[in-house]
């Protein structure tokens, strides 16, 4: 989905609290165990994709606005559900931005979708056998957009602020965050959704 210059690491949460090096482990002292062995999982997962990239193991951090520290001239994201968790990593010369996200293959909850997405996608989710499940499709992509889009903006945007045309395995982001470029792409596959945005 995003060629052979991005590393890629995947680790299911569910087999526990995974290895967090120490300074990682305090910034997630006091939560819940679920959501310590998701935060373990998901730095497993991207220790795991910078290895493919040739980058010694390390900590990863985060930042006041807790989004990940990545190395000097590495660009990343992660995601992570209750089965999955994903990071995606490159070097910053082959991608600017990557932004990851995954989703279980249900449907969205109807009462969400006025909120989720723009009349554009109301009228093109009228035309799908599952608007349900096409409605999941675009709040991850979103998901995967607003991840991509924040460390090159350093702003909060809400769900009205992308409007995506999805085709295939395809989507077109059009925003007025004014990045050139941005392309995602989006898969099912073995219950999961999982979407990709980058520039």
């Amino acid at each position: 989905m995003l060629g052979p210059d991005v590393g890629v690491g995947v680790v299911d949460p569910r087999e526990g609290e995974g290895d967090l090096w120490p300074n990682e482990a305090e910034i997630i002292a006091r939560a819940v165990p679920k959501r310590r062995a998701e935060f373990a999982a998901g730095r497993q997962a991207a220790r795991e994709a910078m290895q493919v990239q040739g980058v010694k193991p390390t900590a990863i951090l985060q930042g006041a606005d807790r989004a990940p520290l990545w190395p000097k001239r590495m660009v990343g994201s992660i995601a992570h559900c209750d089965t999955c968790a994903i990071a995606a990593v490159a070097w910053d010369g082959d991608h600017q931005t990557l932004g990851i996200d995954v989703e279980p293959a249900t449907p969205l909850a109807s009462d969400l979708i006025d909120i989720l997405c723009t009349g554009h996608e109301r009228d093109w989710l009228h035309t799908q056998s599952e608007p349900g499940l096409a409605a999941k499709m675009i709040f991850s992509a979103k998901e995967a957009v607003y991840k991509a889009q924040y460390p090159l903006t350093h702003r909060v945007i809400g769900f009205d602020a992308v409007t995506l045309t999805l085709a295939s395995d395809r989507f077109e982001v059009r925003t007025d965050l004014n990045i050139p470029k941005l392309k995602g792409a989006i898969l099912i596959q073995e219950g999961l959704i999982l979407s990709v945005a980058h520039v």
